[in-house]
């Protein structure tokens, strides 16, 4: 176990690196320099010159890289070149809007997922699955950003039951105010990752339910449910944890768009003004973070299913044991 998660260290680093070289050749690729967030129409050759060296892009592009690189090792994720604000600071604010929105909406989801992806396999061929396997398809059909904008329209413009839209201006200092606003967005994003993880428990849990040894459970006297409990879910889990990783990096880039339908001042926002304004060091550092997150995601996932399941533990050697 050791030696995979050096391996698996390495190849994240890796991974991350190859990501930190793809936002910047990608972000130099686009037209226009850098410099112009911060020029007016009528700015002189003079002012243009000034810009370019205030922002470095009047450097060599390996010299950009490696300065900013430098900075990423040290925390500086750089300033803004509209606001004069500390990116580092700005992400750190507004990830207390995303990350929330993402953790609430991603355990709505996973708690109803589980439980209906249990009862579409165990009554596959009722009224029950028939219900479940209709839910799947619409969750999986319909667009996030239309959920979100009929969810606000009927239960905040109609109802009046949630806000709508926005976030308390005194953010968590009013805990009440700041669930209630995140409330709606959650139940949204929840929603269509509830539909694509139901599915994938659905197909893990037939699978389990049509193994060997749970029919040899069943002969020695435990019920379907009893077997499923002593020996199923272990391996179920397994191939669902994979799933859920890649579902919860989903829900934090649904998260960034569904936050745009509700006026929420998380990562989104800051991520379209930064497009909106041509603020680089805004949008490398957004992307960084995202980046990161989804990375570690992915990483934790897969340590976890190594300490569930032994036989993937025994097969880093090279075969089961």
């Amino acid at each position: 176990m050791l030696s995979y998660l050096i391996r698996r260290s390495a190849l994240l680093v890796g991974t991350g690196a190859a990501g930190l070289i793809l936002i910047f050749v990608l972000l130099r690729l686009l037209p226009g320099d850098p410099a112009n967030a911060l020029l007016s129409a009528t700015a002189t050759p003079a002012q243009i010159a000034a810009a370019r060296a205030q922002v470095g892009s009047d450097q060599p592009v390996l010299t950009q890289f490696t300065n900013w690189v430098g900075g990423l090792a040290h925390g500086d994720l750089g300033t803004s070149f509209t606001s004069g604000r500390d990116v580092a600071s700005e992400i750190s604010s507004r990830l207390t809007v995303t990350l929330p929105l993402t953790l609430i909406a991603f355990t709505f989801a996973l708690a109803a997922a589980i439980p209906l992806g249990y009862a579409a396999a165990r009554w596959r061929k009722g009224t029950i699955g028939a219900a479940i396997s209709a839910f799947l398809q619409i969750g999986i059909a319909i667009p996030v950003f239309w959920i979100a904008m009929m969810g606000a329209l009927v239960f905040g413009v109609h109802l009046k039951w949630v806000p709508a839209s926005g976030f308390p201006p005194e953010g968590w200092n009013s805990p009440l105010l700041a669930w209630t606003a995140l409330i709606l967005p959650a139940v949204t994003i929840a929603f269509v990752s509830c539909a694509s993880l139901t599915r994938y428990t659905r197909a893990a849990t037939l699978d389990v339910l049509q193994a060997d040894y749970l029919a040899q459970a069943r002969a020695l006297g435990q019920s379907k449910t009893q077997a499923m409990l002593t020996h199923g879910i272990r391996n179920a889990c397994v191939p669902v944890i994979s799933v859920a990783s890649i579902e919860l990096a989903t829900t934090f880039i649904g998260a960034v768009v569904v936050e745009q339908v509700f006026a929420l001042p998380g990562l989104g926002s800051m991520l379209t003004l930064a497009i909106t304004q041509h603020d680089f060091p805004s949008i490398q550092g957004v992307l960084v973070v995202s980046t990161a997150l989804v990375l570690l995601i992915g990483f934790a996932a897969d340590v976890l299913q190594r300490l569930i399941d032994p036989r993937l533990r025994n097969s880093l050697s090279g075969g089961y044991q």
